[in-house]
């Protein structure tokens, strides 16, 4: 009975410190991209993606992570900051330092349009420098060559619907209009269950988050669950292709409703493109 015990009271405390150490460290995870469309001056370009921080505050780790990729630019995909405890001055200590290390592309999260005061954050961005990329499209250009980078506002800004209603109608409308298709196109999107939508107006690649990896992810099964998605959701992590339209989903490295991830560790994604 001791035995046993001592086995149970081992595996509980085993199962806390891993869960525990899990949720302190970052992943960083790495994608190799190759297109037909990507030009030759563009292969090795590197793309750090950071996704959900939620206003956690990981100190010099994260920025010491983005650092040592030595990427070409950063893309923020949405929920920098979380409405349920939302600090301004946090959110800016990470993009000051980020801000050093590579250009910033930005688009906004659900959180973001669930503050009243959103303006405010998005004029501090704007003074740093930081690229505002909601409903908004630019060209990187390298010598004489350029790929196109477009940006989804989050549809929380306009109406809380599902997928299949009044928000994936909109984003396929407004990425449409946005995409340069003769081009190579990367479109930051915060939504990844949107992703026929993506592949109907056809992007190249999407970057995406929110959904947090699953909050907890079950082994050979995937996530549990994920906001817009439900129970068992399809896109948490990784890569998903369809057609021509390759989607990239960070994990992200924050938490918001469900304080704690198991077996999902926080994660700093790292893109690189590839001429095929």
């Amino acid at each position: 009975m001791k035995r046993k015990i001592l086995l149970i009271s081992t595996f509980i405390f085993v199962f806390i410190f891993w869960v525990m150490w899990t949720n302190l460290t970052i992943a960083t995870s790495y994608f190799e991209i190759e297109n037909k469309k990507i030009p030759s001056d563009f292969s090795g370009f590197k793309i750090a993606e950071v996704s959900d921080l939620h206003n956690r505050q990981w100190g010099q780790t994260l920025i010491k992570k983005i650092k040592a990729e030595k990427p070409d630019i950063i893309t923020i995909t949405g929920d920098l900051i979380d409405s349920s405890h939302t600090n301004f001055d946090q959110a800016m200590q990470f993009i000051e330092e980020a801000n050093k290390l590579a250009p910033i592309y930005y688009v906004t999260g659900n959180h973001e349009a669930w503050i009243e005061n959103y303006a405010v954050l998005e004029g501090k961005l704007k003074s740093a420098k930081v690229m505002m990329m909601d409903d908004k499209s630019v060209f990187i250009e390298k010598e004489k060559n350029k790929i196109h980078i477009s940006g989804i506002q989050d549809p929380d800004f306009f109406e809380r619907e599902n997928d299949y209603g009044i928000q994936g109608a909109r984003t396929r409308t407004k990425l449409t209009e946005l995409l340069e298709k003769e081009f190579f196109t990367i479109v930051l999107s915060h939504r990844p269950e949107q992703f026929e939508q993506y592949v109907a107006a056809g992007a190249n690649l999407v970057l995406a988050g929110h959904a947090h990896g699953g909050q907890v992810r079950i082994p050979f099964i995937g996530g549990l669950v994920a906001p817009n998605q439900g129970f068992f959701p399809k896109y948490t992590e990784g890569l998903h292709s369809k057609k021509n339209t390759k989607m990239v989903v960070s994990r992200g490295l924050g938490n918001s409703i469900i304080p704690i991830r198991i077996n999902n560790t926080p994660e700093l994604v790292i893109i690189t493109l590839k001429t095929k």
